[in-house]
């Protein structure tokens, strides 16, 4: 396949996907990760995609918050491995709360076929990626969906979030500060993960080492109602040993 062949393709898969990866393209076109790269350099020059890490999306105008398909894709090797970590803690028979975040995500599609207990979910994307899963027992809340993450954002799932009790919360965060807490961009989310952080035994955090050292527009979640964190290698050594230090467990997980 000649070069301008083969990046159109690129493009018409960008296109298709909103996102993809170098891993996905270097299989799919038959090439090395080395030659995709070159690619994806030589095409992002033109203004037509967005690289990011592990992978490109389509040029948009972004936000506070990314789209949704570019954060699937940022750091996908560590978010897989977080996930497998997480899914180490979910017991058959458990009740389990997911939010709207990327990683979160990970952890549906990572669920083996036997593991059977019941999901609740304000996010659409993950909803969806449960509906595959035979022995998970999905209840998906309901309210306006927001353009971005595909949640609900409103009054809504929070009213609803209240008539449950989970065993475990698995949450994700817009950023990490030591040792204020999380951080997140969209005041509507801060309310909905107070209220699953409230409704549950267990809460574990879920993010790569991207979030740390960093803050958004508003603290969500004080440290201090977090009960693990399950992160990646990157993270640096130094932050993870502050936060064991404050009584919350780390999990690093090896991408």
């Amino acid at each position: 396949m000649y070069k301008s062949q083969r990046q159109a393709k690129i493009m018409e898969l960008i296109e298709t996907n909103d996102g993809v990866g170098v891993a996905s393209l270097a299989e799919l076109l038959g090439c090395s990760k080395m030659t995709i790269r070159r690619d994806l350099d030589e095409i992002g020059q033109h203004g037509l995609i967005n690289k990011v890490h592990g992978g490109a999306v389509k040029a948009r105008n972004n936000s506070l918050q990314p789209s949704f398909a570019n954060r699937v894709i940022e750091n996908r090797e560590e978010k897989e491995a977080i996930a497998q970590e997480a899914l180490k803690l979910v017991d058959n028979g458990s009740v389990v709360f997911f939010d709207g975040g990327t990683t979160p995500l990970f952890v549906a599609k990572s669920i083996p076929p036997e593991l059977g207990f019941t999901a609740v979910t304000y996010s659409l994307m993950t909803a969806c990626e449960l509906c595959a899963k035979p022995n998970v027992n999905i209840i998906a809340l309901g309210g306006e969906l927001h353009h971005s993450s595909y949640s609900a954002v409103n009054s809504m799932p929070i009213s609803q979030i209240t008539r449950f009790h989970a065993d475990l919360a698995f949450i994700s965060t817009r950023a990490i500060s030591f040792p204020e807490g999380l951080f997140e961009s969209l005041l509507p989310l801060i309310e909905i993960k107070k209220a699953l952080v409230a409704r549950s035994e267990k809460v574990v955090l879920l993010a790569d080492h991207s979030k740390f050292e960093s803050k958004s527009l508003s603290l969500s979640i004080p440290f201090s109602e977090v009960d693990r964190i399950i992160t990646d290698s990157r993270t640096n050594p130094e932050i993870v040993e502050s936060i064991r230090g404050i009584g919350v467990a780390v999990t690093v997980a090896e991408a």
